[in-house]
């Protein structure tokens, strides 16, 4: 029979019993078109639930879902929600808009989309006078513990992924801790009061779930950091504090503000890697992927953590400039931005998810909402890229450091066996350069620009495959993106088997035999044509040809 695995072969029959489980419904009868599936490493943030109120949420996350959106981060702002000490409410009017968390998880629910839980904000009923007298430290800490308990005790059961706190080394953010009634306060970060609210909290959520995920609030950089704001120096006095071990996730929010991604920028005061150690004389010069390699390379000093983007997006005004530079409009700009920060930040090591920032405008932070242009772009990353492998970065050329020097990029992924590809130029507006894509596998491939609203067949431009194996064609600024056409059976059986070994070994942890088992009974209690049934007969022959070797 098919689990009936020898111990010697176990790891080889797994590999092929999960790449029958993720072909057989494809490789029979292989479709035209790239399924359609929501791609886990993508989420939308900030909060849409206070942006919109509970009325219009619903449609909201209607429009996520369609967008093949996973992931939502939802501010419990403690300044709303216990503004007496003591009384929490989680239902409430604020100006016109209406705000229910707990119909919020429930639409979510509905919807299919996992909730970060972002507790923000401070205490408004302790005593503050801006800018002399902040809340109590030793207040904050007691009556923190009390408001991240209520909100465990409540949604705990709904919840695994807790954010807390939002940019603490921001004098803005850590402002709306500190003095909570006052909306343009800032303060000057404390990450040792930070740390104690983090300890504070990771207590109360692991004794709830031990299981749950506690994230660092997202930390941000600029241009204008100094040692106080800068992330890895932050980071650093965190593990003098001892909080450390108090969260699983990393959380960075590099905006990148009027530059193009790919461009390196001044970010404030370089750290030594090592120990955190920041160099007020000595600034550093990144583009957006070195800055997030920096943050692991730190971290990978202390274990190692993964590491979440759960803001990143350029707002209008950064957008207008750039524009003013190369051409496009913001919109198309913001739909080029999205794919170019995106695509290479979730194939790196670490980054396992990246979050939009953000779908509605945001009041206190305006000019950041999602276009069209890149909601359709967003929507068709997460179709194509949803199961998706990646296979990494194949080219850059020319430099990328500055702006009048031109980077050409390449990003390839797997699914169902067939390469998908995006490649674009980082600089030069409209005008066309060539690219060469190499080792190309298939015999042809479509071409699509990235926010088209038809990823049929049809609609694509036909590539051929030199027989060199690869393709030459023109880039800009708008990354292209080209899908193999369908592979045939051998090449397709024999990608899904690579495939699904790599992520079996990346995510396979325990009960593989109990998994496979459900996967096999819900594949033969469906209904199969004459042709699926005798494919997986012939494939239980050949697994059970492999039992008894």
């Amino acid at each position: 029979m098919l689990l009936n695995f020898r111990i010697g072969s176990f790891i080889l029959k797994v590999g092929l019993v999960i790449a029958i489980l993720l072909s057989i419904g494809s490789v029979i009868n292989p479709k035209g078109e790239i399924s359609q599936s929501r791609i886990d490493s993508i989420g939308m943030g900030t909060s849409t639930h206070l942006r919109v109120g509970i009325d219009d949420l619903g449609k909201a996350f209607e429009q996520m879902e369609e967008m093949n959106i996973h992931w939502i981060r939802e501010e419990f702002p403690w300044s709303e929600i216990e503004q007496n000490p003591g009384e929490y409410v989680f239902n409430y009017g604020i100006g016109e808009s209406y705000r229910d968390f707990d119909s919020m998880l429930a639409l979510a629910k509905r919807h299919g989309l996992e909730v970060v839980a972002v507790l923000s904000s401070g205490p408004v009923f302790l005593y503050h006078n801006y800018p002399d007298q902040s809340v109590d430290a030793d207040e904050l800490i007691s009556y923190w513990g009390e408001f991240v308990q209520a909100v465990v005790d409540r949604y705990g059961d709904q919840i695994d992924y807790w954010e807390i706190g939002s940019e603490p080394n921001n004098p803005l953010e850590w402002g709306k801790v500190m003095f909570p009634t006052v909306s343009d306060a800032v303060s000057s970060p404390s990450p040792f009061l930070y740390a104690r609210m983090l300890t504070t909290a990771e207590k109360i959520i692991k004794k709830h779930n031990s299981h749950d995920k506690v994230i660092l609030g997202g930390l941000y950089n600029s241009s204008n950091s100094d040692c106080q704001t800068n992330p890895i120096a932050f980071m650093a006095d965190l593990v003098n504090a001892g909080a450390w071990n108090d969260f699983d996730i990393i959380a960075i929010h590099p905006f990148w503000q009027n530059n193009p991604p790919e461009v390196w920028m001044q970010r404030g005061p370089s750290t030594e890697l090592s120990t955190g150690e920041c160099k007020p004389d000595n600034p550093i010069q990144t583009n957006l992927v070195g800055e997030i390699r920096n943050v692991n390379e730190f971290a990978k000093k202390h274990g190692g953590k993964p590491i979440w983007i759960t803001e990143l997006g350029w707002k209008e005004g950064w957008l207008s400039t750039i524009g003013d530079q190369n051409g496009f409009g913001s919109d198309q700009i913001e739909s080029n931005f999205l794919v170019r920060s995106i695509i290479p930040l979730i194939t790196e090591e670490q980054v396992d998810k990246v979050f939009w920032y953000t779908f509605f405008e945001d009041p206190s932070n305006p000019g950041f909402s999602l276009n069209t242009q890149g909601q359709i772009a967003l929507k068709n990353l997460g179709r194509l890229l949803g199961n998706a492998r990646p296979l990494g970065q194949f080219q850059e050329y020319s430099g990328i450091g500055s702006p009048d020097e031109l980077g050409l990029f390449e990003y390839r992924f797997r699914k169902e066996g067939r390469t998908i590809i995006y490649a674009w130029a980082a600089n030069g507006g409209e005008i066309p350069y060539p690219i060469t894509l190499k080792n190309l596998s298939g015999k042809s491939y479509r071409a699509y620009p990235i926010d088209t609203l038809d990823l049929s067949v049809e609609n694509g431009m036909e590539l051929k495959v030199e027989d060199d194996k690869s393709i030459t064609i023109y880039v800009n600024e708008i990354p292209a993106l080209l899908i193999e056409e369908k592979s045939n059976l051998i090449s397709s059986i024999k990608y899904r088997i690579e495939d699904g070994m790599t992520r079996w070994f990346s995510n396979q942890k325990e009960n593989v035999n109990t998994w496979v088992d459900q996967q096999k009974k819900k594949l033969i209690d469906k209904a199969m044509n004459w042709a699926e049934e005798s494919f997986l007969n012939l494939l239980n022959k050949v697994v059970d040809k492999i039992s008894g070797d």
